[in-house]
């Protein structure tokens, strides 16, 4: 064999034994995306603490800033990490003081010693802003969080900039009206269920019952949460069967913010749940001085799924209008 070849032989067997080995010490390095790591460094840059209100220490994050601050109220099962992506593009766009907490019985915060309920999430959320020396603030909530700050601004519309709110689980508005008792029913059905198999112990059923059937979609579970997320929610069952026992949770009166002088701003995905886009149905009819956006392509986890798009909403609504 010409040794010229030989030589190009072994050199190209070399390069790809050099190849392989490049991908197997790559293969073993943590694969962490730009979204990841931005998450990172705001997380230290803004660590979390503990901020004491009174009876209860909250779990917040808060980044300094100038301006109104804008607080981000998560829903159930979950904590402030379900806002965390969305405040990290807001960081790099706006300088107002931003809040992300876990609410009392969630994650780092204080366990619920009684009965949980709206009334209090709501005095809990004005204690934080009196802890951190804030009088007013643009609030921004999801799923039962938005509930919560529909209540804010019903009960102390002197503390709401703005608002701005992703499918409110407003499903008292639904009660009595024939086009909508198939969907009303289904979801109470499916969250009876849940409180049923979390009575009886039956905490990750239970969980994904809640998760697939009366929220987020058949498949979510798996497909829409991660390992990190689905813990968290498992850990947090306790405070929704908690509050599934108060009757007020679901049955606010938003009519009251017809009322209110600040901005409104109604979330829903395109890909939601019936009842969510019952509810939006219902608000659009009933509140005068709101704007209603509808995410495309999104369900009730608009924020994992898109959450680029929810935050791009946000910045134009809450930011560039309303609050600068």
């Amino acid at each position: 064999m010409n040794n010229k070849i030989f030589s190009s032989r072994i050199s190209v067997l070399f390069l790809f034994i050099a190849l392989l080995l490049s991908v197997q010490v790559n293969a073993q390095q943590p694969k962490i995306n730009i979204s990841e790591q931005k998450i990172m460094d705001f997380e230290k840059e803004n660590p979390l603490f503990l901020v004491n209100i009174g009876d209860a220490d909250l779990a917040t994050i808060y980044r300094k800033g100038k301006g109104t601050p804008i607080i981000f109220v998560h829903g159930s099962w979950s904590d402030h990490g379900s806002w965390l992506p969305i405040a990290v593009y807001l960081a790099g766009q706006v300088k107002n003081p931003l809040i992300l907490y876990d609410r009392r019985g969630h994650s780092a915060s204080t366990p619920d010693v009684a009965q949980g309920s709206i009334a209090q999430d709501v005095k809990d959320v004005i204690a934080l802003m009196k802890a951190l020396g804030f009088e007013k603030a643009n609030f921004v909530g999801h799923s039962y969080g938005s509930n919560i700050v529909i209540q804010i601004a019903v009960e102390h519309p002197e503390k709401v900039k703005n608002m701005i709110v992703y499918e409110p689980p407003l499903f008292g508005l639904l009660k009595g009206k024939s086009q909508y008792q198939s969907d009303l029913q289904k979801v109470k059905s499916e969250m009876q269920l849940a409180k049923l198999l979390l009575e009886k112990g039956e905490i990750e059923k239970g969980t994904i019952q809640f998760i697939e059937k009366a929220a987020f979609g058949d498949g979510s579970w798996e497909n829409l949460f991660d390992k990190s997320e689905r813990r968290i929610m498992l850990a947090n069952y306790h405070t929704w069967l908690d509050q599934s026992r108060d009757p007020q949770r679901l049955n606010i009166e938003p009519l009251k913010l017809n009322n209110f002088k600040g901005g409104i701003t109604i979330l829903y995905g395109t890909e939601t749940l019936p009842v969510y886009k019952d509810v939006v149905i219902e608000l659009n009819k009933k509140l005068y001085n709101k704007q209603i956006i509808k995410v495309e392509n999104a369900g009730h986890g608009g924020l994992v799924t898109n959450p680029y798009m929810v935050f791009q909403i946000i910045n134009r609504c809450l930011i560039n209008k309303q609050s600068r």
